[in-house]
C-alpha cells in the first residue's frame, strides 16, 4: 500500500503515517523545514501517545519510544524510525527500491528501509518537533498480537539483511535489557545513555 502511494506521489519529499496515527496541525510544515536545513536525509520523527489511560496502548509506546531514544540518541545521526512518522526525498526512496514487500507483510519493513538507507551511505535525522498522536486503543490480545508480529518481522529483517551481504546483528547486551526495565521512569538518562545501535 504504502509503495502504491509512492509511486502515484509526485511530489519531492514523502511523509508516510498510520491509521491509528493523527498528526499535529504543524507535522508538514515542521517537516518542510527540516528538509530545507537537511537536505537528501531522511527525517523521523515524535510519536505521542494520545490514550495515556489505557495502560497497554501507553506500554507499547513505551516500547517503542525506548528503542527510540537508544538508537537516535544522537539526533543528526539516527539509526532507525518507525512507518508511522517519517518522512524522505522520493527520488531517494525509489532508488533505493522503496518498502521491502516481504518485510511489509511481516512488520519489519521501517527497520529493513532505514537499513537499507544508511547502508547506501545516506544519513537520517531525527526532528521531535514534528509530532504525530498515536490514538491506538489496545487491549491484551490485541497488544499480545501487535507485539508478536514485530517478533515474527524480525527473521524477515535478518533474511533482507543477509541478501545485502549485510554482517549478521549480535544479541545486545544485558544493559540494553536493565535499561528497558527502567525506561519509563529514566527516559532522559536512556538518551544521554544509549549510544550503540544494532537494530
Amino acid at each position: 500500500m504504502r509503495n502504491r502511494g509512492a509511486a502515484r506521489a509526485r511530489g519531492a519529499f514523502l511523509a508516510f503515517t498510520d491509521d491509528e496515527r493523527a498528526p499535529a496541525p504543524e507535522w508538514l510544515r515542521a517537516l518542510a523545514r527540516r528538509f530545507s536545513m537537511t537536505r537528501g536525509r531522511m527525517v523521523g520523527d515524535r510519536t505521542i501517545n494520545a490514550v495515556p489511560h489505557n495502560p497497554f496502548s501507553a506500554a507499547s509506546r513505551l516500547l517503542v519510544d525506548y528503542l527510540g531514544d537508544c538508537y537516535n540518541a544522537d539526533p543528526a545521526k539516527a539509526r532507525c524510525f518507525t512507518t508511522n512518522n517519517l518522512a524522505l526525498p522520493a527520488d531517494r526512496f525509489r532508488a533505493t527500491g522503496g518498502f521491502h514487500t516481504r518485510c511489509i507483510r511481516a512488520t519489519a519493513e521501517d527497520r529493513e528501509l532505514c537499513d537499507r538507507w544508511l547502508q547506501v551511505g545516506y544519513p537520517m535525522t531525527y526532528a521531535p518537533e514534528a509530532i504525530v498522536y498515536h490514538r491506538h486503543h489496545l487491549r491484551p490480545g490485541s497488544f499480545w498480537r501487535q507485539h508478536v508480529n514485530y517478533g515474527r518481522g524480525a527473521p524477515a529483517y535478518h533474511r533482507a539483511r543477509a541478501a545485502r551481504g549485510r554482517p549478521r546483528l549480535t544479541t545486545e547486551p544485558s544493559p540494553f535489557y536493565l535499561r528497558l526495565l527502567r525506561h519509563p521512569w529514566t527516559r532522559a538518562a536512556c538518551r544521554r545513555s544509549c549510544s550503540r545501535s544494532c537494530w
